[in-house]
């Protein structure tokens, strides 16, 4: 079909999903960067023909949330693709993430599209490592998210197509989901943001030591208390030259202690919590003076962290587990349960700090270009791609 100047229109897609999370969080940060790239057309051949989403209301009435979500919403969304479907101004519904499937409709009057982040939250299981087993997903959910799994497993099933994250979460979904057609994508980021002569850091008092950064909530999957073990367990003139900075809700989580707690039990006065708040000018600064990112997590849908410190020029000492493995350079992750290989990782680390005079780092160059492998530029041309095969 050709415009009025005679240039093939531009396809749209309408862009779907439940309460508004902000861009502080992974799968906030995802939709939103979608939403970005259509409005800014750096998405060949495809614009955006809306957004549904309903804005995060802080109330105490369960009855209300689950009415929006289970009824209200889902509602809103299927009159909303009928009215744009009939006025020729959708092509395509792509929900931004699997805890929002149950938005798809029966008998969608275009193809529905859905991207899934992970599956571990549908299907939970179980991780032995070493003594400690890692429970990833709810395990035991309650009645009302058991009702709420059903809904989001059927909505599934009524996508056209699933459009996966990570090679690791596509081997799940045709594993759960084998008679929807699924591929990989990995998401994107703008890398220039985080390259560190695009960013002046802000004062932050970190003490004249080799500090290390870590992100992530205290979802047991993150395995903070194994981090702290493997810490408490350095030597003596490694841990004196330390200092740990957290970001990320750091609250008692799924039977875990804070993260205050854990720290206090292992006896490490060489770790400050910064928060979940921080500004991005403020988690900027960390990752460019810091040394390392240490990411010992066992599951990940994506990982934004790792990717986004290689993207500033940063090293990551990271677990070898999915997803976040394979964004990682070839021999770049370790085992994750192998206290030892973690200890020499960070007295490594430690070792090349202490041998710069001055110690302020340098950015690694090869990281930086390793993590443009994930920029939105593409991002943008795969998305284009997939896009056009849903729809011919």
């Amino acid at each position: 079909m050709l415009n009025r100047s005679g240039g093939i229109m531009a396809k749209r897609v309408l862009l779907v999903r439940g309460g508004s999370l902000g861009r502080n969080t992974g799968l906030g940060a995802a939709h939103h960067n979608l939403v970005d790239l259509l409005e800014n057309g750096k998405i060949a051949g495809w614009e955006l023909a809306g957004v549904c989403e309903y804005p995060l209301e802080k109330t105490n009435n369960p009855i209300s949330r689950i009415w929006q979500r289970w009824f209200a919403h889902p509602r809103r969304i299927a009159k909303e693709i009928n009215r744009l479907v009939r006025s020729s101004q959708c092509d395509l519904v792509h929900i931004t993430d699997q805890e929002q499937a149950h938005l798809m409709p029966e008998n969608c009057p275009v193809p529905g599209v859905i991207t899934i982040h992970d599956l571990f939250h549908l299907f939970p299981e179980r991780l032995q490592f070493s003594d400690e087993v890692i429970a990833v997903g709810d395990i035991k959910p309650g009645i009302v998210r058991r009702r709420d799994l059903r809904k989001l497993k059927a909505g599934i099933n009524r996508a056209n197509h699933l459009l996966c994250n990570s090679k690791h979460t596509l081997d799940a979904a045709k594993q759960h989901f084998p008679n929807v057609a699924s591929r990989p994508l990995p998401l994107g980021i703008d890398s220039a943001k985080y390259h560190p002569d695009n960013n002046q850091p802000i004062k932050l008092d970190l003490p004249d030591k080799c500090n290390l950064l870590v992100v992530g909530s205290n979802d047991p999957r993150k395995r903070m208390r194994f981090l702290c073990k493997v810490i408490a367990g350095l030597p003596e003139n490694i841990t004196t030259q330390i200092h740990i900075h957290h970001v990320g809700n750091s609250s008692a989580n799924s039977g875990l202690p804070a993260i205050s707690e854990l720290v206090e039990l292992y006896g490490l006065d060489n770790w400050t919590i910064h928060g979940s708040s921080v500004t991005d000018e403020h988690l900027m600064t960390l990752r460019l003076r810091c040394e390392a990112l240490l990411f010992p997590s066992v599951s990940e849908g994506f990982g934004y962290p790792p990717i986004e410190s290689m993207a500033a020029g940063m090293q990551v000492v990271c677990a070898n587990l999915p997803s976040h493995n394979e964004l990682m350079p070839d021999g770049a992750c370790i085992p994750a349960d192998d206290t030892d290989a973690w200890s020499l990782a960070i007295c490594s680390v430690v070792e090349a700090y202490q041998s710069r005079k001055p110690h302020q780092r340098e950015p690694e160059l090869n990281l930086i270009e390793h993590a443009k492998k994930y920029d939105n530029t593409v991002f943008c041309h795969k998305v284009s791609e997939f896009y056009l095969s849903t729809v011919t």
